[in-house]
């Protein structure tokens, strides 16, 4: 990437800094001055006209110690730039200069892609030859928390490590990170407790799951058992009745709408037979609690007390 302009000494009061600078930290300023008093500055930077005055487009460090010395003048490459091709230029010397922290690199990839780059991470990849892959792991940076992305900054986290920690929630991710830089973990050690984070929740969900459907199942059986005993209650009232009837037609009604309610019980136990069946053998399995009964009391919704008699199991 190469671009025709001519070289000059400019004024530094003609000069402005870009206002989409690629570094947000500009360190190390008092050595940079230093040698630049020293020896001069041996690279010019680069700068594109832009009305009266020059922006800057590669070399805003550079440009910050000249100020810092208060020289009048400093040497540019004046070069005549749309704004994509500046922010390429400022981009491709930033990398190979390797200037840049992550974070910043990932930051200009991703404005890169947004505003300028119509092919996406394809084009980007080939303008600053790297790879798709280098470019697109490198935009998942800005994916972490802000604490893990400034632990990628200070260096205390290497990026390919952090990646390995991308699939998980940004709470774990937080505190699996601190745990990594405390153990001075490895890539793949980071790797393999991931694995083992992920399984252990998809195995926690899956039994959380499993228990929810066993609850239903069990809420069922108890309406249905507080259903078969009321109903029973009322056969057993409905006798009475017919045993109490002198009129024979009456009796026959009556004794129709009892075989009614026989039916009702039993389709009733056949279904609450088939919830049973539907329930894990974990269920029956269960050591019944010591001074237990099996025979437990529970009130219907007319206040009256039915016995209800319940297998060992998860619920009481």
């Amino acid at each position: 990437m190469s671009y025709v302009g001519v070289i000059e000494q400019v004024n530094v009061k003609k000069i402005r800094h870009t206002p989409n600078q690629l570094r947000t930290r500009l360190d190390n300023l008092d050595e940079l001055a230093s040698s630049i008093e020293k020896h001069g500055l041996l690279q010019p930077i680069v700068v594109r006209p832009q009305g009266s005055l020059f922006e800057v487009v590669a070399g805003n460090r550079r440009f910050a110690a000249v100020c810092r010395l208060k020289l009048r003048k400093i040497g540019c490459h004046i070069v005549d730039l749309n704004d994509k091709d500046a922010f390429e230029v400022a981009m491709v010397e930033n990398l190979q200069q390797n200037t840049m922290n992550p974070i910043e690199t990932a930051t200009a990839f991703k404005k890169y892609c947004e505003n300028y780059g119509r092919g996406g991470i394809s084009e980007l990849a080939s303008r600053i030859g790297k790879s798709q892959e280098f470019v697109t792991k490198r935009i998942q940076l800005l994916n972490f928390p802000k604490k893990v992305q400034e632990e990628i900054i200070r260096q205390r986290i290497p990026v390919s490590t952090a990646l390995e920690l991308l699939p998980l929630e940004p709470e774990k991710i937080e505190v699996l990170t601190d745990f990594a830089i405390e153990n001075k973990l490895t890539k793949n050690e980071v790797r393999e407790m991931v694995k083992k984070s992920r399984k252990y929740k998809s195995h926690k969900n899956e039994k959380s799951k499993n228990i929810t459907h066993e609850k239903q199942v069990h809420y069922l059986q108890k309406s249905l058992t507080k259903s078969i005993a009321a109903l029973k209650t009322n056969l057993l009232n409905f006798d009475d009745i017919i045993d109490d009837a002198n009129d024979w037609m009456l009796k026959e009604i009556l004794m129709q709408y009892r075989q009614i309610i026989h039916g009702d019980i039993d389709t009733f136990i056949k279904l609450r037979k088939r919830l049973v069946d539907k329930m894990p053998k974990e269920y029956f399995l269960q050591k019944e609690p010591e001074n237990s009964s099996k025979l437990k009391e529970d009130t219907s919704d007319d206040g009256r007390t039915m016995h209800i008699w319940q297998p060992s199991g998860l619920w009481k």
